[in-house]
């Protein structure tokens, strides 16, 4: 049931944050003007809206912020064992460099007498 409940979260955010929505509730604004013998019904029907819509929208956006910090944290840990990864390969780089080091300096070390 959870599962459910916060599928029907996700998707009421995804709908309710779409440019469709937000046209139909534009259009839905004039509605008074075309029709003011209707106006409190369609008052009460944008306050009914706003009552069940409102907390819908609070549990999707938790429901999606979750799963992004879930991937962020994804993401972060991945970086981070790269992060090693390389540190480990610098250190082998220095090491290999520092041997480079004293076999070039033992190398001209023994050639310093040596004419071409």
């Amino acid at each position: 049931m959870k599962k459910f409940n916060e599928w029907l979260a996700v998707r009421a955010t995804l709908i309710f944050g779409s440019m469709y929505t937000t046209y139909l509730f534009f259009l839905y604004g004039f509605a008074p003007v075309l029709f003011p013998n209707l106006m409190d019904k369609l008052l009460y029907w944008s306050n009914t809206v706003q009552l069940w819509s409102l907390p819908l929208l609070m549990v999707g956006q938790n429901v999606i912020g979750r799963a992004s910090e879930k991937r962020a944290q994804e993401t972060h840990d991945a970086v981070i064992e790269e992060l090693a990864m390389v540190k480990e390969e610098l250190k082998l780089a220095r090491d290999e460099r520092q041997d480079i080091k004293i076999v070039l300096k033992d190398v001209h070390h023994n050639t310093k007498g040596v004419k071409c």
